[in-house]
């Protein structure tokens, strides 16, 4: 019987939280990477959504199917293991009348760079972020009301009902990328504001589950966004508690990752603007 590639994903993803993969620094720096994101190496086209945390899990860089790789000239190695992304199903109008539907998704697998042979990637221009400008830059873009705890008991969180971010001060986080990492995940729940992307975040019914799926939302948004600034993700101090409710939420609904990435890229794409602006406001 043929498996649902939604549930395939996910299971890949369960796999990787109960392996232990995500444990501690749960996904790579990907600052050696260029701008971090997932790429495909015969198009040159970014992945998103579902597809692009996977990928990131599993290293960043440049992927491609078997048959592209070959199509590049490349060979991927023997006994190479796969990583599986969903591959959308679109149904086209003969006629050209009606727009194309997606109807639903396969499973399509793919192979890092690193698992090829014969294949020389471009050579980007590696990020450092020593005094992370472009960060702060983006931060102040997006006008969010952030305010600082000096000791830091209080943690980092966001206030739904009075719309604003208190993180502890920056010079209590271990690094600078430490800080960011951690600001873009409160970032990404502001987004969720009734008056942005209103996910719902100051309703009675934001629960235990609902909380869960939010702070996945969140994590896989601020993954996006680190990949994108180039900022090495860092631990946040929840993390295991995180995956625990992640983990119930993805083992009770197969399409919960994909419906928690959907979200996310909606809010990657929301604040990816003010990077973008800021980076028209310089030139």
């Amino acid at each position: 019987m043929k498996q649902d590639a939604t549930a395939v994903i996910t299971q890949q993803f369960i796999d990787a939280i109960e392996g232990g993969m995500l444990e501690g620094r749960w996904v790579r720096p990907w600052q050696n990477t260029g701008d971090g994101f997932p790429t495909n190496a015969l198009t040159g086209r970014p992945y998103s959504g579902t597809n692009a945390f996977m990928l990131l899990i599993a290293g960043g860089g440049q992927w491609a199917t078997y048959k592209q790789w070959q199509e590049l000239g490349a060979q991927v190695r023997k006994g190479e293991t796969s990583t599986k992304i969903l591959r959308p199903i679109i149904k086209k109008d003969p006629a050209k009348i009606k727009e194309d539907m997606l109807i639903g998704f396969s499973a399509a697998s793919v192979f890092s760079a690193a698992q090829v042979d014969n294949y020389n990637a471009p050579s980007i221009e590696s990020k450092t972020f020593e005094d992370s400008a472009e960060a702060e830059a983006f931060v102040i873009a997006t006008g969010a009301i952030l305010k600082h705890s000096q000791d830091g008991t209080r943690g980092a969180y966001y206030v739904p009902s009075a719309d604003f971010i208190n993180m502890p001060a920056k010079e209590l986080f271990t690094s600078e990328q430490e800080y960011y990492s951690t600001l873009l995940h409160e970032l990404s729940h502001w987004s969720g504001h009734e008056s942005r992307l209103d996910r719902g975040l100051n309703t009675s019914r934001f629960g235990e589950e609902a909380y869960a799926f939010e702070e996945l939302v969140a994590e896989l948004s601020s993954t996006f966004l680190c990949a994108h600034l180039g900022i090495h993700q860092g631990y946040q101090d929840n993390h295991a508690k995180y995956l625990k409710s992640w983990l119930k939420v993805l083992k009770d609904d197969s399409k919960a990752l994909m419906t928690a990435a959907s979200q996310a890229q909606k809010a990657f794409d929301y604040l990816g603007k003010f990077s973008q602006a800021e980076a028209v406001e310089a030139a």
